[in-house]
Parts: structure tokens; C-alpha cells; sequence
């Protein structure tokens, strides 16, 4: 048998003992993190897009049930809530500033609890019983509602909007008032107080020619102090929208700022009130009637044309963030919206002291918007909708024909 010698002062071959591997090479060690780099940029975006699919069923559930809250509400007063307004600011002005739909469905979305709190009528210190929120050309919110109004409520709010879950846009009226129950409430203290946002809009109307003022009679199924059924539907109530969404401002006031970046959260503010255009020159507001008046902004109508973004530069004084600033109040810029827009435009909304001007429906979901519309059934509505189908969808009685933009 042959012997093998080992010398003194060799080592042992790779042959006598195998081979052997210690570590990987570095190309190696790059290819992995490469793969590995690429499984995760090909799975991040699949979480990312799963994870928002659950945000945006979450919200279409979240609107459904505030559809079902309305017709609910109807079954049992034979009509829709009615948002509600006190004349604020003067003698003969609009209402504003009154309770939203929001505010008037609670028992219906499992809230009766902060619904009975609320003191929907407040008696003054002067006597008087006005059903109110909070003042007209300023925000102020009047003491007996702040607690509720600071109460954040989960199914008002989408998911998918990361943004402020409370505002400070409003400040608590300086006076006394007493609460429904008699109690006397009482506030000198001026600083602004938080209030809870919403993303869930009533809709106001196409908002063509005068229909986008909810303080008037509108072709929507809610406007202030008018009650509507569905016997007013006449388009049907699967062809009429009732709610969507918008995008919840930052409650920041300005009164000098470029064009904003973020312009689908934040809101041109523009001179003047809301006007009638039966106003006398005496500034008497000569066309409101006990049935409502007849909108129109200072020299602005609605028109097929608009650009509000020239609106914006023609009638700007500041730029405001107080979209969907509190669930409570009864003002477009807070709780409604028109058709008027495509869903997500690229320009900004415009709007004047008492709330009124052109609202759109806006989300942070992908290509589109979640509409509820009045037989309880949901849509996602693309931005690249028709925008004639878009006005159709916000009156209740188009008929199918088209939409009138200017009765001038």
C-alpha cells in the first residue's frame, strides 16, 4: 500500500481535506442585495396599493352609511334633514350659520348620545331663540355648541386624508347664551377653539347658473331651510347624488400668498358677501323672502366657461384652509358641495364671507372621488367624467336635458 508523507513545515492540500468556503465574493454579496432591492420595489407598491384599497373600501362604507343615516332620517319625517340658518350680521341678511346635515342625521350613524347634547336652539341674552352655530363674517362658534363641535366623530373622516382632524379656524363667540336645558353659558375668552373636521360633503347642487349657493333654493337635495323628499327627485334617486368627499384644509387664513402648491387644500376668499340681485342700492336686501331669495355673487354667474382660477386673481383678498373645518356647521366651504367641478380639479376652490362659491368634490384616492348617491348605493366617479354627466348627477330635476349655466 502506498504511504503518503506529510514534510515537515507543508500544509495540507485542499485535495486532502475538500475545498472550503469561507465567506461570499463581493459580486456575490451585490447580486443578493440587488435581488433582494428588487423583490421589495416590487412588493412596496403592491402593500402600498392593498393598503389604500382598504382605505377607499373603508371610506365607500363610511359615506354609505351616511347615505343609509338621510334615508333613515326620512323614513321617519317624510323628507331629508334641512339644514338650518339664523340671519346673523344684520337685519335683513341671509340666514347662515346654522346647523349642517351632518349635525342632523347623528342619531342615525350610532351618535344619539353627542346629538342630544347639542343645544340646536339657543336662547339669547336678549330673549330671543335663534337656531345657530356661530357668526357669519367671522368664525366664531357660540359657547352651548363648542363641546360638541370639538367631538370627532370616525365616520365623518375618509381614511385616505391623512390631513387636520381638528381646526383651528373658529374662535368661541364673546357673550352669554343659555344651553337647552336653561343653563347659562358665558365666554370672554377670545382665543381660537379646535373643532372636528369632516371629509363628507352634502351636495348642494350642479351649481350651474344660481344653483350653487346652499343658503337659496338649489336643484340639489340639500339647501338651507328647504326640506326635500323623494318625491322631489324627480331624475330618480339613483341618478341624483346626496354626498361625497373633500380634501380637509389646514384652518389657516392669509391674506397674502401666491398661488398655492397644495391648491386642493386651501380656498381662494373673495370680496363681498353673497348677493341677491334683487339687492336695493340702500344695500337692503330687497329679494329675500320668507321662501328663500335668489343667488347670485357680486359679478359673478355661473357660466360653462369659468376659470376659478381667474376668479381667484379677479376677486382675491386672502387664501383660507377651512375646508371641512366642523361637521356642525351649516356653510358650504364647511359641509357641502356642487357639481359645478370635475372631481379633483387643479385649481383651487373660490368662495366669500358667508360661505358660498364653488366647492368641488375632492380625495386622496387615485383617480377619482366616492359619491353616495340618494338610493344608498355608492360610485367611485372618475376625474375624467363627463363634466355635463358631473352637473347631471348634482340636481335632482335636469331631466336629462342639458343644464342651464346663466338664466341672465
Amino acid at each position: 500500500m502506498t504511504q503518503y508523507k506529510m514534510h515537515a513545515g507543508s500544509s495540507p492540500s485542499r485535495a486532502a481535506f475538500g475545498s472550503r468556503r469561507d465567506a461570499f465574493t463581493l459580486v456575490e454579496l451585490l447580486v443578493v442585495i440587488a435581488i433582494i432591492g428588487i423583490l421589495i420595489g416590487l412588493l412596496l407598491p403592491a402593500v402600498q396599493a392593498a393598503r389604500e384599497a382598504a382605505r377607499r373600501m373603508q371610506c365607500t362604507n363610511n359615506i354609505k352609511q351616511i347615505a343609509l343615516a338621510c334615508q333613515n332620517y326620512h323614513d321617519i319625517n317624510n323628507s331629508f334633514p334641512m339644514p338650518t340658518g339664523y340671519r346673523g350680521g344684520c337685519s335683513n341678511c341671509p340666514p347662515a350659520g346654522g346647523f349642517s346635515v351632518q349635525a342632523l342625521i347623528l342619531p342615525f350613524v350610532e351618535q344619539t348620545a353627542l346629538y342630544d347634547s347639542i343645544s340646536y336652539w339657543i336662547h339669547k341674552d336678549d330673549g330671543t331663540v335663534v337656531q345657530w352655530v356661530g357668526g357669519t363674517d367671522y368664525q366664531q362658534m357660540v359657547p352651548p355648541c363648542q363641546e360638541a363641535a370639538e367631538t370627532q366623530i370616525a365616520i365623518y373622516h375618509c381614511p385616505s386624508d391623512g390631513g387636520e382632524r381638528t381646526s383651528s379656524a373658529f374662535t368661541t363667540e364673546i357673550g352669554g347664551y343659555y344651553d337647552r336645558n336653561g343653563n347659562w353659558t358665558m365666554n370672554s375668552d377670545p382665543s381660537p377653539k379646535p373643532t372636528a373636521t369632516t371629509n363628507y360633503m352634502a351636495c348642494n347642487g350642479s351649481g350651474t347658473a344660481y344653483n350653487y349657493d346652499s343658503v337659496v333654493p338649489t336643484d340639489g337635495i340639500f339647501c338651507g331651510r328647504h326640506s326635500r323628499s323623494f318625491a322631489n327627485i324627480v331624475d330618480g334617486s339613483s341618478n341624483t347624488a346626496m354626498f361625497s368627499e373633500a380634501i380637509v384644509g389646514d384652518g389657516t387664513k392669509s391674506s397674502a400668498e401666491p398661488d398655492p402648491m397644495h391648491p386642493e387644500s386651501r380656498c381662494a376668499y373673495g370680496r363681498g358677501q353673497c348677493a341677491w340681485r334683487g339687492q336695493t342700492a340702500g344695500g337692503m336686501w330687497g329679494a329675500w323672502l320668507s321662501e328663500g331669495g335668489t343667488a347670485g355673487l357680486v359679478g359673478v354667474y355661473g357660466d360653462e366657461n369659468l376659470d376659478v382660477a381667474s376668479l381667484c386673481s379677479s376677486y382675491l383678498t386672502s387664501w383660507n384652509g377651512w375646508r371641512g373645518y366642523c361637521w356642525l356647521v351649516c356653510k358650504a366651504h364647511a359641509t357641502g358641495f356642487t357639481t359645478f367641478s370635475s372631481p379633483n380639479p387643479p385649481y383651487p376652490d373660490w368662495g366669500v364671507e358667508l360661505g358660498c362659491g364653488f366647492f368641488a368634490a375632492r380625495s386622496r384616492h387615485s383617480g377619482g372621488v366616492n359619491v353616495a348617491m340618494a338610493d344608498g348605493s355608492v360610485r367611485f366617479v372618475s376625474d375624467t367624467i363627463n363634466q355635463m354627466e358631473f352637473w347631471r348627477m348634482g340636481s335632482m330635476n335636469d331631466g336629462g336635458a342639458n343644464m342651464p349655466i346663466d338664466p341672465r
